[in-house]
């Protein structure tokens, strides 16, 4: 089920950029290859999108189509096998040719928001050690200090108590409680994008509603970018800018949000739109597309949607119903 997203979220997204402003991401032709079980498996074809300074973009797909992937790419988090090519600049940067220290120093200007928090912070370390330790050891602040600056963003992400917070261990929160905490190390970095892959998923609806205002809220007064991975169009609509669809570790529309929102144009979006449940007009099933998500490795390079599509884009005639 959706979160209710605050009127104040939903209504305060940025201003469009105008032509001449740089984007702070350019991703360009960008195709991914794994190595899986000795064979060469391609994940992302020809990705190519912008994300602007400020801008909060939204990626959508379903499971398997190549979104975390796009992050982890980004993120330059692949494993030693995996081959790139095409570009990503990042901030006038390529990312793809930085190394070692160059690439460390560029990395964090970016943060990362996983879908399981108890994934990726330290079960055995207390919440405090957590949030000071990238201020300590990168930005060289002593521990008062990082102390205090851990506190203020606990309180700014909606967190009570945060000194007691500080000594507990991640068992001793609740779910929400550990996402508040991610975004609440994501921005003490003072980062330029936020990364963050699907980060409501594993929470109630009420819970995701407070993460995502508190998210988006931050977001403008830092004037961050954010790269934001669901499943939920209701929610990619009510929270980003833009929108990109993926199939098939491709991009296959990227449009305003509420423009891509209300009137989809590529076949596969609108059978994402039609699969929505309505709470107005309840159905007795809900609407679902054929067949299975495929990977990039098995797509069509003519249309990798073409098996699963409703006008049989394999009809030359029909072709043109895609943009």
């Amino acid at each position: 089920m959706t979160a209710a997203i605050p009127h104040a979220v939903s209504g305060s997204h940025r201003p469009a950029a105008t032509v001449a402003e740089k984007p702070l991401v350019a991703i360009d032709g960008l195709n991914l290859t794994l190595d899986v079980r000795g064979q060469k498996r391609q994940v992302l074809r020809d990705v190519s999108l912008t994300i602007q300074r400020g801008e909060a973009l939204g990626l959508v797909g379903e499971s398997g189509a190549g979104k975390s992937m796009m992050l982890r790419t980004l993120a330059r988090l692949l494993p030693d096998r995996a081959r790139t090519t095409g570009s990503i600049r990042f901030d006038g940067q390529d990312l793809l040719a930085l190394r070692g220290e160059a690439l460390r120093r560029k990395r964090s200007d970016m943060a990362v928001i996983f879908q399981d928090p108890r994934a990726y912070i330290n079960p055995v370390r207390r919440i405090g050690d957590f949030l000071t330790e990238q201020l300590r050891t990168v930005g060289r602040v002593d521990r008062h200090e990082a102390t205090r600056r851990a506190q203020r963003m606990l309180s700014e992400v909606g967190i009570t108590e945060t000194a007691r917070r500080m000594r507990q261990y991640p068992g001793d929160l609740s779910g929400g409680m550990l996402q508040r905490v991610m975004i609440a190390a994501a921005l003490l970095g003072e980062p330029k994008l936020i990364l963050a892959d699907e980060p409501t998923t594993a929470l109630d609806v009420t819970t995701q509603s407070e993460v995502m205002a508190i998210l988006d809220e931050l977001r403008h007064d830092a004037g961050v970018s954010l790269l934001f991975i669901t499943h939920d169009l209701d929610l990619a609509a009510a929270v980003c800018d833009r929108t990109a669809v993926m199939y098939a570790g491709q991009i296959v529309e990227s449009r305003e949000s509420e423009a891509l929102h209300h009137h989809p144009r590529h076949p596969y979006t609108a059978a994402l739109a039609g699969a929505r449940p309505d709470l107005e007009r309840p159905r007795a099933r809900l609407a679902a597309i054929p067949g299975r998500p495929i990977g990039a490795w098995e797509a069509d390079p003519s249309c990798a949607f073409a098996e699963r599509c409703p006008h049989r884009c394999r009809a030359a005639p029909n072709r043109a119903r895609c943009p």
